[in-house]
């Protein structure tokens, strides 16, 4: 590695670094804030609370790695560019591709980093994140609201529970998937419920039987119906998994069991996408920001700053939107989580062709 590459390279690091340790630190803080019922209200345990941050952490660094690398390359680049050391370092005859590769190559290694620290490490934290919230709530009696939660029953039986109200017991959006040994598989949904026990009170629902390659071969409604299930709703709540903690993997097999049978998996391969998407925003927001940081480094930093600030805001809006658009349909699943990551990398593509021109 040339000299002028170890140079750009150490730069970037120190800033990125900076960056990903303020991020950080403010998405603490919002942590904290919204945990502050628990700690002032509630009268939790200081060291309880910290457990809580302490487990979400790792989320919290995943989402503020694609910001820290765009600012990291606002920061170091655009001071070398307001400084006309970039000029200097061009006159050489390194062009700017070449100039930037070491850049881009490192990004590209961190976002790899990310993806699996985001697979492996984030859904385990999470699930005890869950785990610790779950039963501090349950202590205090307070409401609960859980969303998508899946768990494995006995005897092959697996639940998904749009949504659940531990309060009042009710339940939204329920399936069960039922394989009875070698015979075709079962499939109940209901448009809400109750848990008495372990007994459930589905309304609204049908009944399908399904042969071994998921065709329907009988499709039967009711308004009322009881189910026994072995398990209770503090159990559920203790085994059930949402899709943030659980890995791709684990996930796909949700989604290839519930697929066959019909059901819309959209959310789920929504989510499935995003666990790669969002690790590798990095390197979109990297390929936008190197060209951004030279065209607005003689408009001042503070605007800069600014632009970047907006950039960053716009990202992650258009994600949370397109998360909404897929989940319900309205666009596919693939393309719900990688739309914001496309749109930003042929605009950093477009900028880069305005700077080599």
């Amino acid at each position: 590695m040339k000299i002028v590459h170890r140079y750009l390279l150490r730069e970037y690091l120190l800033q990125l670094l900076f960056c990903a340790a303020g991020f950080l630190v403010l998405m603490i803080g919002n942590l904290l804030f919204e945990l502050n019922h628990l700690l002032v209200g509630k009268r939790t345990s200081f060291s309880l609370v910290m457990l809580l941050v302490y487990y979400r952490i790792p989320m919290i660094l995943t989402d503020a790695v694609p910001a820290a690398v765009l600012f990291g390359i606002l920061l170091s680049l655009g001071r070398l560019a307001k400084d006309r050391e970039l000029d200097v370092i061009r006159t050489s005859g390194l062009s700017f591709p070449k100039l930037v590769a070491p850049l881009v190559v490192f990004t590209f290694l961190l976002s790899t980093a990310v993806f699996f620290f985001n697979d492996y490490v984030v859904p385990a934290a999470n699930e005890r994140f869950q785990q610790e919230l779950r039963a501090l709530l349950s202590r205090e009696k307070e409401p609960l609201f859980e969303e998508n939660i899946f768990f494995k029953g006995a005897e092959n039986t697996y639940f998904y529970i749009r949504r659940v109200n531990r309060e009042n017991q009710r339940m939204e959006g329920i399936l069960i998937y039922e394989v009875k040994g070698k015979g075709f598989p079962s499939l109940v949904t209901a448009a809400y419920g109750w848990v008495e026990n372990q007994r459930w009170q589905l309304s609204e629902g049908l009944i399908y039987e399904l042969d071994e390659r998921g065709h329907v071969t009988l499709e039967a409604s009711f308004n009322q119906m009881f189910y026994e299930v072995s398990e209770d709703l503090e159990a559920i709540f203790s085994s059930g998994r949402s899709t943030e903690e659980m890995t791709r993997e684990e996930l796909k097999k949700y989604i290839e069991l519930f697929g066959r049978s019909g059901f819309d998996t959209s959310v789920f391969e929504v989510d499935y996408h995003l666990k790669v998407a969002v690790p590798y925003a990095s390197l979109v927001l990297a390929f936008l920001g190197l060209p951004f940081a030279t065209l607005m480094a003689r408009s001042g930093k503070m605007l800069g700053l600014i632009a970047s600030l907006i950039l960053i805001l716009i990202f992650f809006v258009s994600q949370v939107v397109f998360r909404t658009f897929g989940v319900n349909g309205l666009i596919p699943p693939f393309w719900a989580a990688w739309a914001p990551n496309i749109a930003f990398l042929l605009l950093g593509g477009g900028l880069s062709f305005l700077l080599v021109r």
